[in-house]
């Protein structure tokens, strides 16, 4: 039998990696613009460390509305404007729904169970399903008593008191946390409350840190005693699941329905551990308690920021709901300016701002640019929003635009398959809460003395964190009863409207199960 040469076997094994080499090459040149990669680390030495939205809509206007990044050898494609967005992230959707793979924080310290971060299958749609069964539009609904209890406490509390931050967070906690586990936040200072907000600084911290194993995801197949990222990522895992298993096992035992009694009359729950279930509704639980507290502070910082936008929406009020009670559900469609001040907000100063990263499942061309299958996709929310071809006079805060254009691109909660699935609860709170501030509250900067004279303290309308989930860094307005009779009013409803946390969930059971035919 004939031997093959050294020269000729090593040509045939060769020449299947070069041609593959070659080929990624030629793909790779047909890839989006974008700033001129190195050498291996590509684009890495310009990865900004702080507010990274704001570079990257800086490299949009340089290199157009689609550009790319190569970090190692990631592949980034961020995306700049609602059009090219809208085309990727929906009309392409049965391709664009994944997420990219997030070592520490989706698998190491999560494991696999943070719905947010799960690619597009199976799994992500069981939890899905079951988000749906709590938040789709008609449950939604039937949520708005909860919510008139919380609002009313919200605008009760601010006669006499300013910490807003505080005020906002309890609303937000004891809402969600209500319909989950059956227990309200009165408060805002429940240890429950606080091991929440304690996870979500770990997470944050833990997405913002560089992981090598997020840049060179086969060193997690190195042992434990070599890979010092997995204790840190165990000790945090065992916490949360400790956490959300605890919450969820004494809301079953509850005697008012309540999500996590919900959840097992939903047939795809019997496919999850108790661990994966219990994370299905802590991190439900995470995005609402976390995301209406920012926007409603987003809120705030607009309304002291542009008066005037104020003025109108408190004369709408004043025509449509007079002066002897607060705003109700029933007012909202009556309230198009109001509304309109709301979508301004969204847009004005999201609350994620980079966008939520989508990832590609299968090789793609757009405008003539090559996409990799497994490329990490963002519609950077700044970008898009600060559009001036789409939005006139981007950083202003115009409430008018919306009424003037109604049809305006509005992308408040993301794109495609991936909608934020807790939109409607939020956009409820955001209507009652901010209606309701409006209605009673003028809402003014505050002073100090300098030098022996009154001095406006400054506001930075760019001072946000810089964090994935991005809120207004602390800032200080003064909320003045706008007449006499607001105290009384306030304090009348708040007196009047029912407490009993039992009450109001036992008539949100009645109605979803007189809606479903129970007898």
């Amino acid at each position: 039998m004939a031997v093959l040469s050294s020269p000729l076997l090593s040509l045939i094994v060769l020449l299947p990696i070069l041609f593959y080499y070659y080929r990624e090459h030629k793909l790779r040149k047909r890839l989006p613009p974008g700033p001129p990669p190195l050498p291996f680390i590509g684009n890495l030495h310009q990865a900004p460390s702080k507010y990274p939205w704001r570079t990257y809509t800086e490299w949009h206007r340089q290199y157009g509305p689609i550009f790319s990044l190569q970090y190692g050898p990631s592949t980034l494609i961020m995306l700049g404007n609602n059009a090219v967005t809208r085309d990727l992230l929906d009309k392409r959707s049965n391709i664009y729904s994944s997420r990219p793979r997030l070592m520490m924080v989706g698998e190491c310290i999560s494991k696999g169970f943070r719905t947010l971060l799960l690619p597009y299958g199976v799994r992500w749609r069981v939890h899905h399903r079951l988000q749906a069964s709590f938040l789709n539009i008609q449950m939604s609904a039937r949520y708005r008593e909860l919510q008139d209890l919380e609002s009313k406490q919200v605008v009760y509390e601010f006669l006499t008191r300013n910490d807003f931050a505080k005020v906002f967070h309890r609303y937000s906690a004891s809402l969600i946390f209500s319909l989950a586990y059956g227990r309200r936040a009165v408060t805002g200072e429940e240890e429950e409350v606080k091991v929440v907000d304690h996870i979500m600084l770990a997470l944050n911290k833990a997405f913002l840190d560089t992981w090598i194993v997020d840049i060179f995801p086969a060193l997690n197949e190195l042992p434990k005693f070599l890979a010092p990222w997995k204790w840190k990522a165990d000790k945090m895992h065992q916490f949360e699941d400790k956490f959300f298993t605890g919450i969820m096992a004494e809301a079953e035992n509850k005697k008012p329905w309540n999500w996590a009694k919900q959840a097992h009359e939903i047939k795809e729950s019997t496919s999850l551990s108790r661990t994966e279930l219990a994370y299905v509704l802590g991190v439900t639980y995470e995005a609402g308690s976390d995301t209406t507290t920012m926007a409603l502070e987003c809120f705030l910082l607009a309304a002291v920021l542009y008066p005037g936008a104020v003025c109108k929406a408190q004369e709408e009020l004043d025509t449509v709901v007079g002066p002897e009670r607060l705003p109700s559900f029933e007012d909202l469609d009556k309230l198009p300016y109001l509304q309109a001040f709301i979508r301004e907000v969204h847009r004005w100063r999201h609350i994620i701002p980079g966008g939520v990263p989508h990832a590609v499942t299968e090789d793609d061309e757009y405008m003539g640019y090559y996409i990799p299958k497994g490329a990490t996709v963002f519609g950077c929310h700044w970008a898009i929003n600060m559009d001036p071809e789409t939005y006139k006079e981007p950083e202003r805060f115009d409430p008018d635009r919306w009424i003037e254009n109604p049809n305006l691109p509005f992308s408040a909660f993301g794109f495609g398959r991936r909608v934020c699935p807790g939109q409607h609860v939020g956009q409820n709170s955001l209507l009652i809460n901010i209606s309701r501030i409006l209605w009673a509250y003028n809402i003014e900067p505050t002073y100090e003395i300098i030098d022996g004279k009154k001095v406006q303290c400054e506001i930075d309308p760019l001072a946000f964190a810089n964090s994935f989930n991005s809120n207004p860094l602390p800032f200080k307005v003064q909320l003045n009863a706008r007449n006499p009779k607001v105290g009384e009013v306030v304090t009348r409803e708040w007196n009047a409207v029912e407490k009993d946390l039992d009450v109001i969930l036992g008539r949100i059971d009645a109605s979803r199960r007189g809606s479903r035919g129970y007898s």
